[in-house]
């Protein structure tokens, strides 16, 4: 038998060539290059699925009908090649129509040429002489074939024409990749238009609703790549439907095409990752489109396995609005596929794989995405979470999921991606952000410790009153002069003291029935040098109205106990937050605990500018040495009680890292 090698159909536009400016065509020979390169495709794996048809009568394959109207043939004959192929002997097939899909091979791949010839590119030349060789190669193939019948082709032929392996020398199939980079890259040198972020070129006036509306989609999960390459979108029109491409990532194969025609739009989506190209279908449940059977093809040694899967999606809107609407959805889910598998892998370590599908799924319906998470170190970030939540190292092979449960897992991870999404995309720190990633796992890890930061709280409760009435003390002092105001809220602070002191007896008790005794024992040491200061403070004031104190220095002074009592309440505010951090809370008192902690740190620096204003002051208002004594003496309790504030703050911030057990969940 022999094969048609000729160079395809007399061009409807050859008076433009002739008149010498071809390149008015360029954008048109592009488009029918992708076309054609669309149609050998098909016709690619139309040869493989007939050969495995025949090798495998009794397995099922598809006709793959919606893979050829996709690519645009029209001819439906070719629907009964995969089911009428046969087996005739080793390696050798009878194939319907066998001479007339390799003539439109080669046809197709003198189309894909002609846009690289007309703009004379180095890259043409090489490719026309590869196609020769190639040529002349598959020939004396074919002419080795001993039986001459019409259909008849050889195995060796077809893995010679459709190989994608490199390693394995040139193809077909490889040239065809090649020259399909290098018209992609043509195509986007063509685009002359920029329309919401789509390079557009050749498009009909109805085509840019279309695009507008998935561009929308695209551009409001856009920023959830972050720093990644991709989602770069290109769209025209060829003959008679719109096209729109998106490159999704950096992987060669990973790919997605709409075609639309009137109200029906096809999506074509290739990956080299099947559970991915699965995941991206489930996206749509529900949203009216229907997914052809998943086709895989061999590929070239740069893709993972060396295969990569091709499905065809098709949804008929009932009209334009919702047609529209399906694009901005479609655009908007594209974004989740970026870096999907590696997300996957990541939470793998900690549940089981549906499930990790799950928490994907849930991130790319709410749309906060999983980029976030890789970005503030994936895995890492949750072994350095379960370090802090999980005293002894865990078991060996043991998972998070069985140590707080399946359920909680998945509502942790969820959150993290969440959190992480939320806090990259508002510019907030990293480190915040890590630490309440590693601190939110604690609240899934029940505490023991909880009745005595009770008493803790209670302590902490002493100390904003005790602060509160020595800044009212400065202020009715400094502006009324009347002693037994001052000397009652000294009596008050007195008993206040006392009490605290029964707390940190208390507390000292209970600790020792328990682990980590040195935490508390270190937080109440602070804790209770704050109290003994502000006392003393107390007791100090009344003293003023014996000494000629000016009222400068009294104002100095109460600012700095006005930054006290505002440093006690933030501070009793992380001692809630943390306790609220050893069970389950919300997410905001979580958050609390960390805002807290930083003003408590953020007013000790503050504090200690104000006590060297007020010592300013005092050297250059003080009259006798009693003055400069007593407002000295009291600018320093109140400055050690600013400073033992930031200790007890930083002690409790420090045991929200450590490793620790929590029972109970």
């Amino acid at each position: 038998m022999s094969f048609y090698w000729g160079y395809g159909m007399v061009e409807k536009k050859s008076i433009v060539r002739e008149l010498g400016e071809e390149e008015l065509l360029l954008p048109e020979l592009v488009n029918s290059a992708l076309t054609a390169n669309d149609k050998i495709k098909y016709y690619f794996t139309l040869l493989q699925t007939a050969r495995d048809k025949a090798e495998h009568p009794q397995l099922e394959f598809s006709s793959l009908r919606n893979e050829r109207e996709n690519a645009g043939e029209e001819n439906a004959k070719f629907d009964r090649t995969v089911s009428e192929t046969l087996k005739k002997g080793h390696d050798t097939y009878v194939m319907p129509f066998a001479e007339e899909i390799l003539s439109r091979v080669w046809s197709c791949m003198d189309e894909m040429l002609k846009p690289l010839l007309t703009t004379g590119r180095a890259e043409g030349k090489e490719f026309e002489a590869r196609l020769e060789k190639l040529r002349s190669s598959l020939i004396e193939i074919e002419e080795e074939i001993s039986a001459r019948e019409s259909g008849i082709l050889r195995g060796d032929f077809i893995r010679a024409l459709t190989s994608g392996d490199r390693g394995k020398g040139d193809s077909l199939h490889i040239l065809v990749m090649d020259v399909h980079k290098a018209l992609n890259r043509m195509q986007e040198e063509l685009a002359i238009e920029n329309l919401d972020g789509a390079k557009v070129y050749l498009v009909a006036e109805e085509d840019r609703e279309l695009i507008i509306a998935f561009m929308s989609g695209v551009n409001r999960t856009f920023p959830l790549k972050f720093d990644h390459p991709g989602l770069g979108t290109t769209a025209t029109r060829t003959v008679d439907k719109l096209v729109i491409q998106n490159d999704i990532g950096e992987t060669e194969a990973h790919i997605l095409v709409v075609n639309v025609r009137e109200l029906e739009a096809s999506v074509t989506y290739t990956d080299v990752h099947l559970q991915r190209l699965l995941f991206f279908q489930s996206l749509f449940e529900g949203k009216g489109i229907s997914w052809a059977d998943t086709v895989s093809r061999p590929a070239g040694e740069r893709f993972e396995d060396n295969l990569y899967h091709l499905s065809v999606g098709r949804f008929g809107a009932k009209d334009r609005e919702e047609l529209k609407s399906f694009m901005t959805f479609l655009g908007s889910k594209i974004v989740f596929l970026i870096d999907w598998n590696r997300a996957r892998k990541s939470l793998r370590n900690f549940m089981r794989n549906a499930d990790c599908i799950k928490v994907l799924h849930w991130a790319a319906e709410k749309e906060y995405g999983h980029r976030a998470f890789l970005i503030l170190g994936g895995e890492q970030l949750i072994f350095g979470a379960l370090e802090l939540a999980y005293r002894a190292p865990l078991p060996y092979g043991e998972q998070l999921y069985q140590i707080i449960g399946r359920g909680r897992t998945i509502e942790y991870l969820e959150w993290v991606l969440q959190r992480a999404s939320k806090g990259l995309l508002a510019g907030e720190p990293l480190l915040l952000i890590k630490d309440e990633i590693r601190a939110g796992l604690l609240r899934y890890f029940h505490s023991a410790e909880q009745d005595i930061m009770e008493i803790c709280s209670e302590h902490a409760s002493l100390i904003v009153e005790t602060a509160g009435v020595i800044r009212d003390s400065f202020l009715y002092i400094t502006y009324t002069e009347d002693p037994n105001f001052v000397l009652r809220n000294s009596k008050r602070a007195k008993v206040w003291e006392s009490q605290a002191d029964e707390f940190v007896n208390k507390i000292r008790t209970i600790s020792k029935r328990i682990e980590n005794a040195e935490f508390f024992e270190k937080l109440i040491f602070h804790m209770d040098d704050v109290i003994d200061a502000l006392e003393d403070v107390a007791f100090l004031i009344t003293l003023i109205p014996s000494v000629n104190i000016s009222r400068n220095i009294l104002e100095s002074l109460e600012k700095m106990a006005g930054i006290v009592l505002k440093s006690s309440r933030e501070f009793l505010k992380t001692v809630y937050a943390y306790q609220c951090s050893t069970r389950i809370c919300t997410l905001n008192e979580m958050q609390a605990f960390f805002g807290s902690t930083a003003q408590v740190i953020s007013l000790e620096r503050t504090c200690d500018e104000a006590f060297r204003e007020a010592n300013r002051i005092i050297v250059e208002e003080s009259t006798d040495f009693k003055e400069a004594m007593l407002a000295r003496d009291l600018a320093k309790k109140i400055e050690e009680a600013s400073n033992s504030l930031m200790l007890a703050a930083f002690t409790i911030r420090e045991r929200a890292f450590e490793v620790h057990v929590w029972e109970g969940y």
